[in-house]
Formats: C-alpha cells, structure tokens, sequence
C-alpha cells in the first residue's frame, strides 16, 4: 500500500510539470492543440484517485488541513461571484485538489524526502525529455512562433514539459536541487544534464535563473548557517527597494541597448490589462481563472501584438493574475503562504538540516524571481502552485513538530549541519 501511494505522488507530480500534458495532447503541425480530451480525463482520474488517498491516510492533522480546505474553499468560492462560473467551479475544484494533495505529502514525507522525491521526478522528466529528442520524438519538440533557435544553434525542445520557458524554470530548479542535495560524482552529473538540458530548452528565462543558481546557492550554503533571518532583511529590504528604483528607471533603455524587447514579449503591455482588471473587481476578482473566459478577456489578444495568432490565457504574472483572479484578497493570502515559507526553510536551514534546508530556500528564490514574469500560482494543475503549498505544508508541520517536542529537533540538528558542512 505504501508503494502504490509512493508511485501515486510521483506520477502526480510529473503531471503537474506537464508530462501527461505532452504524452496525451494532440497538436497540429503548427502546434494548435488538435484534441485534449484524453488529458483532461487523466486529471479526472488522478483526482479520483487523490480522493481515495486522502481517505485512506493515518497521517493528515486538523490544522493543516483546516488550512488547505480553507485556501481551497475561497477558490472554489469564487465561482458564486466569478464572470464565468462554470470555468471557476471546474478549475477551483481542481485547485483546490492540488492543494490537498500537497498536505498529504507534506504529512506523509519528510523535508528531505519531499525534496529528493522532487529531484528525482524532475531528472527523470529531463533526461527522459533529451533521450525522445535525439530519436526526433515530435511531442518533446518545441514549435517557436518566432523561429528563435536555442543557445545551442539548434531548435528548442520542451521536453516533458508544458512549454520550453517552463523547461527552462524546471530545469533551474532541478539545478539547485541537485547542488544542494547530491555529492560527488552523481551531482557532476545530473547537473551537466540539467545545464545542458536548458541551454537545449533555449529559454532565456531557464538560462537566467540557471547561472543565477550557480551564483547563489554556494553563496547561502556560506552565508545562511552566519547569518539570522532579521539581520538578513534589514539589510535585503532596503537594498531591494533601492534596486526596484533604480530598475524601474533603466529598464527600457537598458534592454533597448541590447537589442532585447522593452515589454518583455508583450508582458509589461499585458499588465497593464491586468491592472486595470484588479482595478475594476478590487475585493473579490473575477473568480478563479474567470476573466479570460469572459468576453473582456478576449479583448487583449487585440491589443498586444506579440501575442497575435494566441489566445492569452493568463497575466504572465503571477500576482497580477491572482490578484484578478480572487481580489486583493487572495493576493494577500498568497503573499503571506511565499512569505512564511521562505522565511520557514530560511530558519529551517539555519537551525535543523543545512543542505535540505538551502535546497528548499533556493527553490523558494527561483519561484520567486521567476513568479513576476510567469504564472506559477495560483494555479490548477502547475508544479509551482503544488511545489508552494508543500513546502508551506511540510515547514509548518516541521515548525509545529518542533514546537512540541524541542530537544528531538535539537538532537538531529548536530548531524545534519556537520554533513552539511563537511560535504560528504
């Protein structure tokens, strides 16, 4: 029963980084999706079978669970008031799944083993993805609209991933996992796959956060064990805000001076759509993936020609869209989940498991830099929203864990931060 329960979470997760998404859409030649009836009866199941799980465990407790039916329950919610009920009831409730299936793995799984459970699915899907490419598997593929080769010269793929930007993210991810978890050997070469693997997805975002995490993760390794979560702030914050300043200002001229797109591919221009839609339903949004099923979403497409041919769906920002979504509301009980969950493996890092807890913190800080430019949550059926709430999950268990029984939690801190320390 555990193994199958085991299996159940990694072909979960899988499909919320898309694998079902390529092995059962069909697409045209010119990538227009053809049929996804099959794919949507495969979340159909996956739900079901979710439901059997959640019966079945002996180890959900009241408070996080309170919590998850609550979040799930506000999406839901929303479709009493949403411009498109239908669409909102559909996807709440499978948003809402999402999120109850990540507290039954944060409750079923340890920190460590939540974190090698989301390296391992992730190295599958990306040597699996690179493996049907050089066969010349057409579903691993990437149709570019704008015919952009990868940094390799060649075409992008996206592997068994929604699209090659998500590619590139996920396989950000998986770097800084595999730099925080692994030793020896092994990580030389899982990450000489994941680098290779983003530069052969050819998304300039994947290629970012993928250097930015060769950058920063030896950094806290270093600096998180030094330094305490307030005197990190204090000086983080203002330094952030300055940087916001002064990016604001240079933003423009910066990326005109090297030959790069100023709106960001038709972004900024979207956002703009997008503040004007908080900007008419403030308090309650326009119920959970509502607006783009509406009339008024279809108005966009019309007006940002970077996204002529394609049928916008989603801010590409995370919190513009989830602001538009379930109102300010909803903004700010995700802003709350980032910031408890961030600062939680900061601590957890600093004071119970180095590695794991660095590992979990530089997923947080890819998430983070990436959520402004891409819609990770709150989302239905994405690995980012379902990623969040298990690390919201598990570091609140941890932290409540903790709480009750100190000196366990003080005892397995020693070990953890010498084989941390010592690299082996």
């Amino acid at each position: 029963m555990r193994s199958l329960r085991t299996w159940f979470f990694y072909v979960y997760i899988a499909c919320t980084l898309g694998a079902n998404a390529v092995i059962l859409i069909s697409y045209d030649p010119a990538g227009g999706v053809v049929d996804n009836s099959i794919f949507s009866a495969s979340w159909v199941l996956l739900h079901l079978i979710s439901v059997l799980v959640l019966l079945t465990s002996r180890s959900l407790s009241p408070v996080p669970i309170t919590i998850a039916v609550s979040i799930g329950g506000l999406v839901v919610l929303s479709a009493a008031w949403s411009v498109s009920p239908t669409d909102s009831l559909v996807y709440g409730v499978m948003a809402a799944g999402n999120i109850l299936v990540a507290c039954m793995l944060a409750a079923e799984y340890s920190l460590q083993q939540i974190a090698r459970v989301f390296l391992r699915v992730l190295t599958v899907l990306v040597l699996a993805g690179m493996a049907f490419a050089l066969v010349g598997v057409d579903q691993v593929l990437y149709i570019d609209p704008h015919g952009r080769a990868n940094l390799l010269g060649g075409d992008p793929i996206r592997g068994f991933f929604q699209h090659n930007i998500m590619a590139g993210f996920y396989g950000a991810t998986g770097t800084v996992l595999a730099m925080t978890l692994l030793r020896g050997l092994r990580r030389v070469l899982v990450l000489a796959a994941f680098i290779l693997f983003v530069l052969w997805a050819g998304s300039a975002t994947g290629v970012l956060l993928a250097g930015a995490a060769v950058i920063i993760v030896p950094l806290a390794q270093l600096l998180v064990p030094r330094i305490p979560l307030g005197g990190l702030l204090a000086v983080l914050v203002p330094v952030g805000v300055a940087a916001g300043a002064v990016l604001n200002q240079v933003w423009v001229p910066l990326l005109e001076a090297i030959g790069r797109d100023p709106t960001l591919t038709g972004r900024t221009v979207l956002w703009e759509w997008g503040y004007r839609a908080i900007a008419e339903r403030p308090v309650t949004g326009w119920g959970f993936t509502g607006y783009f099923h509406s009339p008024e979403g279809e108005v966009p497409s019309l007006y940002v020609p970077q996204f002529d041919d394609y049928a916008i769906a989603h801010f590409h920002n995370s919190y513009i869209q989830t602001a538009v979504d379930l109102g300010l509301l909803g903004l700010l009980l995700l802003i709350l989940v980032l910031g408890c969950t961030t600062g939680w493996a900061y601590l957890y890092a600093r004071s119970t498991d180095t590695r794991t807890g660095v590992g979990l913190l530089m997923v947080m800080v890819i998430f983070l830099i990436a959520s402004p430019t891409e819609f990770l949550f709150i989302n239905y059926n994405h690995f980012g929203s379902f990623a969040l709430f298990t690390l919201f999950f598990g570091l609140l268990q941890q932290r409540r864990t903790r709480a009750r029984h100190p000196e366990t939690e003080s005892l397995s801190a020693a070990p953890s931060k010498r084989v941390s320390l010592s690299g082996r």
